[in-house]
């Protein structure tokens, strides 16, 4: 839907609300009352002229932003978007997460690093908080050490937004350099995560390398035996086109996006009847 219809059925919207509201009490309570309860409610009024202009204001304010996005002009959107931010450290996490995806879509990896680097010197809290962002671009890049070695500063962050992620892929970087040993634990780990995508992740990998990396027999069997019940448990709860539609709405994320391969891989498992998928 476009950005101009987008802002006309909002105030249509916010209006009708408010006209609803506001002759309400003359059905109910006449003429005369009515007055009198405005008198008395006069903020319920304020209240809506401010979410009317402080929101309208939102939508003027970004419009240019809205428009590169809606015409698919990554370029020019990224050009934009550092105008913004980088002259007086404007950074903000949305635009960041914005400026990513565009420079994704361009390919510009070059672009990340200098965002990158703008946030670790400037503003090292949004750094920080995006940093599962910034950390699966290097996977992306096949750069597996350098990921771990990223990931590895924010693991117990409590501020890093889908922190259960980050550490799931500071699992994924090691099983990626063959250390799947020390993988295990965060593997484990991704197990109890509520995100059913993530929990099939670390399920398969958990059955495969992980399972295989374990130190002695009884601890791979246990790893196999953990494997295959969050397997039943999520098979059970998704029909395959339920789990198809689950995927797809993750996917409005760009860390899912990258692992679409690995989720494609894990999803036919999670269907085939072989217990547990091999290394």
């Amino acid at each position: 839907m476009k950005f101009r219809t987008i802002f006309i059925l909002f105030n249509v919207v916010i209006l009708t609300s408010f006209l609803f509201v506001f002759l309400l009490p003359i059905f109910l309570l006449g003429p005369e009352s009515s007055l009198a309860f405005w008198k008395g409610n006069w903020y319920l009024a304020l209240v809506f002229l401010l979410l009317i202009v402080g929101l309208n204001a939102f939508f003027l304010l970004n419009r240019k932003t809205f428009s590169l996005v809606e015409r698919e002009d990554w370029g020019e959107l990224s050009a934009h978007l550092v105008g913004l931010m980088f002259p007086r450290s404007r950074f903000t996490t949305g635009r960041v997460r914005l400026l990513v995806n565009a420079y994704l879509l361009q390919s510009d990896i070059a672009g990340i690093e200098t965002l990158e680097s703008e946030l670790e010197a400037k503003k090292p809290a949004v750094l920080r908080k995006n940093a599962l962002l910034f950390g699966v671009t290097r996977l992306l890049r096949n750069r597996s050490g350098e990921a771990e070695a990223f990931f590895s500063k924010y693991l117990d962050s409590k501020d890093v937004e889908s922190r259960d992620w980050l550490r799931f892929d500071y699992g994924f970087s090691l099983v990626l350099q063959k250390k799947s040993g020390e993988a295990l634990p965060f593997l484990e780990e991704g197990l109890r995560s509520s995100d059913p995508v993530l929990c099939l992740l670390a399920a398969y990998l958990l059955g495969s390398v992980g399972a295989a990396a374990a130190p002695s027999e009884d601890e791979r069997k246990a790893a196999e035996a953990k494997a295959d019940a969050a397997r039943a448990k999520l098979r059970k709860r998704y029909s395959s086109a339920k789990w198809s539609k689950e995927v797809e709405r993750a996917k409005s994320e760009v860390h899912i996006v990258i692992l679409s391969k690995l989720i494609e891989d894990a999803g036919a498992w999670l269907y085939t009847e072989s217990k547990t998928p091999r290394a």
